[in-house]
């Protein structure tokens, strides 16, 4: 069912299935999500399902106050103005329910999904209010508490049609061990230097000079990666009401802290109960998230490691350190915050915190969820409606006039390169040439048919020699098409380049351009309220991808 009728300013949208990057589970997930309902907690697209979820979570109990004095505290560090105050105070309301959406804290905010993610949270929360009534909270959760340094600390740009990526240095990686969770980390004065080479690269515009500044104003060095995403992010969506929370926070892990007891009481208990709706996915679809011993990670002074049963005990995975169960216990009540979730555990923390009514996610993300329903039975907790976040492709007017010339659509470019240059060439051609040599070698077989009786009977023996100068002669005339094709094509070295350039725009590197590119480069050459035209712009049916005209 539609979620709204397209209007004037809806942007162009492409089915799923029209590109190779999304998982077979998420496109049906999109377009057929009956064929999935077992697995999910309610149909995204529609509003009485979405008003249902508000409903349960509203109606379960939890420590509204606790969380809201906190999400006061953490959000004064990154600007905290009359919306996002008040958000905060609609989560102590108990009719009040979130929309929630997070990514882990990469540098300079990540790739394009992520601003697209948090569109998509404003959209749906403003739609979800009117819908229900209710106090909706757009909210943003920082996941800083990974030890993927390496995964978080590169961003790329577009210089002259080129993607350059730039890498924050800062911290090494010690040999053994990792840096632990990597929001806690503090930038060190080698973020200046990747600072400086942006505005290097960016080409001068009217709105660079304002950007480099809100860059350094929010990636200073002794600020925390967390904080310096945060206070950008906030930049991006200004006015918005969007509220953040960082639970990797000692009072907030303490309240979770009852989910992680459970967890180390019955570790077996939910990975039996993911195991099965793994395998059952796998059959048709795949199974996204991997089952392990236990969903837990512990944070020593080298590092965050996972957690491995082991026996009627624990070990830390690759450590020479084991705990008795009541070993680790007695760490949770003393130092809840040593202890971290997994991609597992991460939402059913998320959804003890928070009343979350819907969840905005990525395509693996999504994925993540069809196995996660038994984990939330388990921990009894309600689970919230799964909605797609935009995914989008911004087209400038250089690329469009391609795409225009070539009569071609953003899933064409998503081809590999040299095959696709080759058919836009033959297509180019006066002549068919595939057509030509096809009819060419017609009677070039029909010659050697028409010999092969005579050749037996002179010499049985030269019927193979017969078949062997047939493929030679193919092989030739092969040979001969691929000269035509060549120099056909070195008369289209524009061709070729115009097409570099739109596929470098759109899929860089050969990925989609939203998992590749930094907005900075979009914000630099378009301007600061560039999240804002795309928050009216973006349709929140999220169903297809939706391709957005510069």
């Amino acid at each position: 069912m539609p979620l709204e009728p397209p209007t004037e300013t809806a942007v162009r949208q492409v089915p799923f299935d029209a590109f190779r990057s999304f998982s077979d589970l998420f496109a049906t997930y999109c377009s057929d999500y009956d064929a999935l309902a077992r697995y999910y907690a309610g149909d995204f697209r529609s509003p009485d399902a979405r008003a249902a979820a508000a409903d349960r979570v509203a109606d379960h109990a939890r420590v509204r106050d606790a969380v809201a004095d906190v999400l006061l505290e953490q959000n004064a560090r990154w600007g905290l103005d009359d919306k996002t105050r008040a958000g905060i105070e609609a989560l102590r309301d108990p009719r009040g329910v979130a929309v929630v959406t997070g990514q882990q804290v990469g540098l300079f905010t990540g790739s394009l999904y992520t601003p697209y993610k948090t569109l998509t949270a404003l959209q749906l929360a403003r739609q979800m209010a009117e819908e229900t009534g209710r106090p909706v909270v757009p909210v943003f959760w920082l996941e800083g508490g990974d030890h993927d340094f390496e995964e978080i600390a590169g961003v790329k740009l577009l210089r002259q049609n080129e993607p350059v990526e730039f890498r924050y240095t800062g911290h090494a990686l010690p040999e053994e061990g990792n840096l632990g969770p990597v929001g806690r980390l503090v930038l060190t004065e080698q973020i200046e230097a990747v600072l400086d080479e942006i505005g290097a690269t960016l080409p001068p515009t009217d709105f660079k000079d304002e950007l480099m500044v809100r860059l350094r104003e929010a990636y200073r060095p002794g600020t925390t990666l967390l904080d310096a995403f945060a206070r950008l992010a906030r930049c991006l969506f200004p006015d918005a009401g969007l509220v953040f929370i960082d639970p990797d926070d000692a009072r907030l892990r303490r309240l979770a802290a009852p989910l992680f007891r459970r967890e180390i009481e019955d570790h077996a208990g939910i990975a039996a109960r993911l195991q099965a709706v793994s395998d059952e996915l796998a059959q048709q679809y795949h199974a996204q998230v991997r089952v392990n011993p236990t969903n837990l990670f512990i944070i020593e002074d080298d590092g965050r490691f996972a957690l491995d049963a082991e026996g009627d005990g624990f070990r830390l995975r690759g450590k020479d350190k084991a705990f008795s169960r009541e070993e680790l216990l007695a760490l949770l009540e003393q130092a809840p915050e040593r202890f971290s979730p997994n991609v597992v555990l991460r939402p059913l923390v998320q959804d003890t915190l928070l009343p979350t009514a819907a969840y905005i996610a990525g395509p693996s993300e999504v994925a993540y969820f069809a196995q996660y329903g038994p984990a939330y039975e388990w921990a009894a907790l309600p689970m919230p409606v799964i909605y797609p976040r935009a995914s989008v492709s911004l087209v400038e007017p250089k690329v469009q006039k391609v795409l225009d010339k070539y009569e071609l659509v953003v899933p064409d470019l998503e081809e590999d390169p040299d095959r696709l240059f080759r058919r836009l060439v033959l297509a180019e051609m006066e002549v068919d040439v595939e057509a030509v040599f096809k009819e060419a070698a017609r009677p070039l077989h029909q010659a050697i048919n028409d010999l092969k009786p005579v050749i037996e009977q002179v010499d049985r023996s030269l019927v193979k020699t017969a078949e062997a100068t047939r493929a030679a002669l193919v092989k030739e005339m092969e040979r001969l098409k691929e000269r035509v094709v060549k120099a056909e094509k070195r008369r289209h070295d524009e061709i070729h380049a115009q097409l570099e350039k739109a596929q470098v725009n759109l899929f860089p590197g050969g990925i989609l351009q939203e998992r590749a590119l930094s907005i900075l480069y979009y914000l630099n050459k378009y301007g600061p309220d560039l999240p804002a035209a795309l928050l009216d712009r973006l349709s929140l049916d999220t169903t297809a991808h939706q391709v957005v005209d510069l």
